[in-house]
């Protein structure tokens, strides 16, 4: 098959990064692949990377209608069988590019978002169940939308930095308990609560070191508090790192405290493959990766002495700690993979094009 992958992309997190796992994988089983995307310099460098053939007609502006006719004028050079959409823009344009071509469109749903820029399409998949019931929510028949869970390619999660290594790297001595979040400094990312919970530990656990991996419009606000809380040398704030799954591995506690609107996290599925133990607050998305008591630990969201608790209970307890990691990545290595989502994004296109 001929499929065009289209990306509104704003930079390269968890949709794009679903895309183009997706997109090597689809060409890894034969298929020709096609990405439209935004001229970005770090999207293009990762697309080149994976082989992935790249084309930019400008897909920016939800009043443009003209990025639907430069949709549609790709697909029919390149013969497209499925146009598969990612994020809204796209998928608005992508979607009257379909239409007006007589091609199906998947429209991928990567988070809580409205229905509007989703309803051209002949089908949605949504990242998460959690994301599924929203856009069903709004008025969208459950036939139209289903749910295929994001993957991850373990192949890329082999580190051969030794931990010792990469502990040095970050001036962490001994056995220092470390705990990170990895994932844009923004509000909606919960970071202001690890904080809080950060300074509620001083004393329980005076050597505590929290990283922050990711750049975003908070940082200087997260610096601020960090100090006001006497807290500075305990939340590091390194931006962002290319590899920081490498730096994840390193880590005693992986932690995201998302206050709403994700969709399947991707950083809760690394760190489950690489056998990390993990807390997370418990909303839609985050408590269909992590089974609280099983394969990791939840705590309400926006409830910092909830997320202290947790933290000293899995730092107290290695061997439960332990154990949850070890269930966490058993499960993500059946359900997980970049080769099951693969697996069913594929059989969604033969049911929409007919052919097999």
């Amino acid at each position: 098959m001929t499929i065009l992958q289209v990306i509104s992309q704003r930079h390269l997190s968890g949709a794009e990064r679903v895309c183009l796992m997706l997109s090597e994988s689809l060409q890894q089983r034969g298929h020709r692949v096609v990405l439209i995307c935004k001229k970005d310099a770090v999207m293009f460098a990762e697309a080149s990377q994976r082989g992935i053939e790249i084309r930019t007609p400008g897909v920016s502006g939800k009043f443009n209608p003209l990025v639907a006719l430069g949709i549609l004028r790709i697909a029919r050079e390149v013969h497209a069988d499925v146009i598969h959409t990612h994020l809204s823009t796209a998928s608005q344009w992508g979607g009257a590019a379909g239409r007006l071509g007589g091609i199906p469109v998947v429209a991928h749903v990567h988070a809580m978002n409205s229905r509007y820029f989703f309803l051209l399409a002949d089908a949605m998949v949504a990242c998460s169940e959690g994301v599924r019931q929203h856009i069903i929510r709004q008025g969208v028949s459950p036939e139209r939308i289903r749910t295929i869970y994001n993957g991850i390619e373990s192949k890329r999660l082999v580190i051969s930095q030794d931990i010792s290594e990469i502990r040095a790297s970050l001036s962490i001595t001994g056995n220092t308990p470390t705990i990170a979040c990895i994932a844009h400094l923004a509000d909606k990312k919960g970071q202001a609560d690890l904080i809080r919970a950060v300074a509620l530990l001083k004393d329980t656990w005076p050597d505590l070191v929290c990283f922050f991996i990711g750049s975003g419009e908070n940082m200087d606000n997260l610096r601020c508090q960090a100090e006001e809380l006497g807290v500075a040398r305990r939340a590091v704030l390194l931006g962002y790192r290319s590899d920081a799954v490498t730096i994840m591995n390193a880590m005693d506690i992986i932690i995201l405290p998302s206050l709403g609107k994700e969709g399947l996290p991707l950083v809760l599925l690394e760190a489950a493959l690489l056998g990390k133990p993990v807390i997370c607050s418990n909303i839609p998305g985050n408590n269909e990766v992590v089974v609280d008591g099983a394969t990791g630990l939840l705590f309400p969201p926006g409830n910092a002495a909830a997320l202290a608790e947790q933290i000293d209970k899995l730092l107290s307890d290695k061997e439960c700690s332990a154990r949850m990691a070890q269930s966490a990545k058993d499960r993500a290595q059946n359900e997980f993979t970049i080769e099951a989502m693969t697996d069913r994004v594929e059989g969604l296109y033969h049911e929409l094009s007919g052919l097999a």
